[in-house]
């Protein structure tokens, strides 16, 4: 094999490992809070929609500056001139728009809670603005750890990805436990941990590269990021609009967003591994897309290997951590694990596809594809939440995701020609995802417990990676074998 493997496997791990700090433990002191005389399924349902808005105001800060840094650090030399002013530019548009916002915030806080219909969050004023400071702390630290990641500085990337796990769950507990016990307290606490992490993260960035803005140059970026931005907005449409709508009914929301905030979790160490893979895929296509034909296949099968094989085996543990754990109706989110963890399948699918039209900077293509997905996704809520209340959600998750898979593949193979296995990156994951359909289809309408469907779901998933997988298995071995 051409490729590093075992360097880039290397990489994986570190990123994964750090990727995940934050988010597992997010999940694992949920326990901590969760029980009589603390939260409950509606409190849940509160935390769910500061989660809304946080992500929205994460969006628009971001503005799609972890892909730009990303792709523009290719551009120039590390620690030039250029090098500083991209930095720079870039930090300083994230805070720009930052204050943006809260103006905005400021002026329309008596009519933002006037959308959701529970009496606690009418008031905005009371949790908007720790909401509007967490998201932009976490626009900052997404693109810190994608400068960090590119010019394979660990140390930071990890200082920078466990600071914020740190800093943001100890002062959630302090916003809990010593200022009130609700969603306030929570919110409040994460505001806090995430600006003490912000303040550092500028303050290294400002001391090494000053303050500056390239308006030329921030031009060429903005254009290359707006079209991102709208996907990012339709993405958190996509990923937000069952919440919203299953606001009015609060214990379901409650159940339904500890399941999703789970998922999101696996979904995080996702995006350690897809760090780790996307830097070392635009350096193979910049040596030439159809020279490196190999290369390409072999990194995207590793993704979705890795990807499967984490999420797969994440399903029971979480069920059983669910189960033994919570005292109060939250608990009942153990059985819909195994149909929200499918979505980070596709979704992985879906970053495979979008690798060559990111590197050719032909990202117009996200914002017409995920807008027709966004019009599925708020039909298909909106007629089966009312009937089916979470299931419903999960459905229509499920469905408008399988169309921007199908629809960047298509897509993808217009703009270039690359020889996929369609067996491993296309047509088995949707075999696994059908299945768990069926099999919980099948065990909802049956009344039988969860965990034997979970079973089956993951025999046959790790049945067919042995199977599709096993050239790479047997080198992995091989190689291991002559090196003991």
């Amino acid at each position: 094999m051409s490729v590093n493997l075992k360097e880039h496997l290397k990489l994986s791990f570190i990123y994964t490992a750090v990727a995940a700090f934050a988010p597992v433990l997010q999940v694992i002191i949920q326990p901590v809070y969760e029980g009589s005389n603390m939260l409950g399924a509606v409190d849940f349902s509160h935390l769910a929609i500061t989660e809304l808005i946080t992500s929205f105001v994460f969006a628009l800060a971001l503005f799609s500056m972890g892909n730009a840094i990303s792709r523009f650090y290719y551009d120039v030399e590390q620690n030039s001139r250029d090098y500083h002013k991209l930095v720079s530019g870039i930090f300083t548009s994230i805070l720009f728009r930052g204050l943006i916002i809260i103006a905005a915030a400021w002026l329309l806080q008596d009519y933002i809670g006037q959308f959701f219909h529970q009496p606690q969050l009418k008031d905005f004023s009371d949790y908007g603005f720790a909401c509007i400071v967490t998201g932009v702390g976490r626009a900052v630290n997404i693109t810190a750890a994608a400068l960090f990641r590119n010019e394979k500085k660990i140390i930071s990337f990890i200082l920078v990805s466990m600071g914020l796990g740190v800093f943001r769950t100890g002062f959630q507990l302090i916003g809990l436990f010593f200022f009130d016990m609700s969603f306030i307290g929570y919110i409040t606490g994460s505001a806090i941990g995430t600006g003490i992490v912000t303040i550092a993260i500028l303050f290294k960035v400002y001391s090494s590269s000053g303050f500056s803005y390239d308006w030329k140059l921030m031009k060429e970026i903005n254009k290359f990021a707006l079209p991102l931005t709208q996907y990012s907005l339709i993405v958190w449409a996509l990923t937000f609009a069952d919440r919203f709508m299953l606001e009015k009914f609060p214990a379901d929301l409650g159940i339904y967003n500890t399941a999703v905030n789970f998922a999101a979790g696996i979904a995080i160490v996702l995006q350690g591994l897809q760090g780790a893979n996307q830097p070392e895929v635009f350096r193979v296509m910049k040596e030439g897309i159809a020279a490196k034909q190999d290369e390409i296949r072999q990194f995207s099968n590793m993704l979705l290997m890795q990807s499967m094989m984490i999420l797969i085996s994440a399903i029971i543990p979480t069920m059983l951590y669910l189960h033994f754990f919570y005292e109060t109706d939250v608990r009942f989110a153990f059985g819909l694990i195994t149909l929200v963890f499918m979505r980070s399948i596709l979704r992985t699918q879906f970053i495979i596809f979008s690798y060559p039209a990111y590197y050719l900077k032909k990202t117009k293509i996200f914002l017409y594809l995920n807008t027709g997905a966004l019009i599925v996704n708020l039909l298909l809520n909106y007629l089966l939440i009312p009937a089916f209340s979470y299931y419903g959600a999960i459905a229509a998750g499920l469905i408008s995701d399988a169309i921007m898979v199908c629809g960047i593949f298509i897509y993808q193979r217009k703009i270039v020609e690359i020889s996929w296995n369609k067996s491993k990156t296309l047509i088995f994951p949707f075999v696994v995802i059908l299945f768990a359909v069926v099999i919980e289809i099948i065990r909802i309408n049956s009344g039988f417990n969860p965990f034997y469907s979970a079973i089956l779901i993951t025999v046959f998933a790790f049945t067919g990676m042995a199977y599709l997988y096993r050239n790479e298995l047997n080198h992995l071995i091989r190689k291991r074998w002559k090196h003991s």
